[in-house]
């Protein structure tokens, strides 16, 4: 009878708090019984999008969020839980509080480190995966700025239950950080232009770039600067300032190389030879399967004194050294032609040196 009267006494109205405990109590006991099928349960609906696109991806990007979230939520019960005990006498009671305050904060900042975590990973993968115009660098970089973000904003939240005067500290905290962004004024701007870089992409890893000041390949892009190779093979380090505000020459972006010839044709030749030569070179380009079609032309393009200079260009692949190839195969083919119409190409700077020379033995 005694106890039949003490649980009547629990469940009626003047102890509705303790009533209220209990309740909570047990819902955060279930949840932390239950942690783990309760929290895939939800990343279940919430990842379905990333489900149904790729169950691999999905469970990448569950797996580390599972935990976190399973310890959020009993927590928040047993946080609210503890606010309706009021038997416990103060300073205790508020120093309980500030711990569960602190814990419960904790754990919802872990939770949200680890979905800025699985995301970038999984937004990494898609780009790599789909060749997306952003760079995988740059996800990793944002990723990085958000996280360094979340942690600044949780040490503030967490100090604010400690702190009665955080205003205070933020206002200090915000004197200093103005003395240090002057101070590495330099470093913030390489820092942002690094950013720029890797979201704009005017180049990537890998490119081959041109600059006023160096020109070469790019072997990393780093969060103060970039480090490019030229031709002689030493490294050369330039602030990522610099080359935000530069003017880029990207030559790996181009789709096509153009290649230049200029020949000189003795004044001697009849015109019905050159003719007859311009037309065969014309006809070599038009049947090399390295030549754009329709991209080439062949043409007298100056009459000097010194010949008649036979000018032509054409187009091809867009890799440096397959270009060279073609080139070559090209240059070589030229002469074979040139032989084969017994005509002796010149140098316009030679036959002027001998035009201008005086006779000596042996010029």
């Amino acid at each position: 009878m005694l106890f039949f009267n003490s649980v009547l006494f629990i469940f009626s109205g003047q102890a509705a708090w303790l009533n209220e405990f209990v309740i909570l109590l047990v819902i955060g006991l279930l949840l932390l019984l239950f942690q783990n099928q309760i929290s895939k349960g939800i990343w279940h609906l919430v990842l379905a999008r990333y489900r149904k696109r790729s169950y691999e991806h999905y469970l990448s990007m569950r797996e580390p969020l599972v935990r976190p979230l399973g310890l959020l939520l009993p927590a928040l019960v047993f946080n609210t839980a503890l606010h309706q005990l009021k038997v416990i006498p103060d300073p205790y009671f508020t120093f309980l509080l500030k711990l569960a305050d602190t814990a419960t904060a904790m754990l919802a900042f872990w939770l949200l480190l680890s979905v800025v975590t699985a995301f970038g990973l999984i937004m990494i993968k898609e780009s790599q995966e789909k060749e997306a115009k952003t760079s995988s660098g740059a996800i990793s970089l944002l990723a990085s700025t958000v996280r360094v973000g979340v942690v600044i904003v949780a040490v503030f939240v967490i100090l604010s239950f400690w702190v009665k005067n955080l205003s205070g500290i933020i206002a200090g905290v915000g004197i200093g950080g103005l003395a240090i962004a002057l101070a590495a004024q330099d470093s913030l701007s390489n820092a942002f232009a690094s950013l720029m870089i890797l979201f704009d992409q005017p180049f990537e890893v890998g490119d081959w770039i041109e600059t006023s000041e160096v020109s070469g390949s790019v072997l990393s892009i780093g969060l103060r600067s970039t480090r490019i190779r030229p031709l002689d093979q030493s490294i050369v380090t330039i602030p990522n300032s610099k080359l935000a505000s530069a003017v880029i020459f990207n030559g790996s972006l181009r789709e096509k190389r153009r290649a230049d010839v200029t020949m000189v044709l003795p004044w001697t030749l009849p015109f019905e030879s050159m003719e007859a030569f311009r037309q065969d070179v014309m006809k070599l380009l038009a049947q090399h399967d390295k030549i754009e079609p329709d991209s080439f032309m062949v043409y007298f393009s100056e009459l000097p004194l010194t010949g008649v200079n036979l000018s032509l260009y054409y187009y091809g692949p867009a890799d440096h050294d397959e270009m060279i190839k073609v080139r070559n195969d090209i240059n070589i083919s030229i002469l074979k032609l040139a032989e084969k119409h017994q005509i002796n190409l010149q140098a316009e700077v030679l036959y002027r040196l001998r035009q201008d020379a005086p006779e000596k033995p042996g010029l």
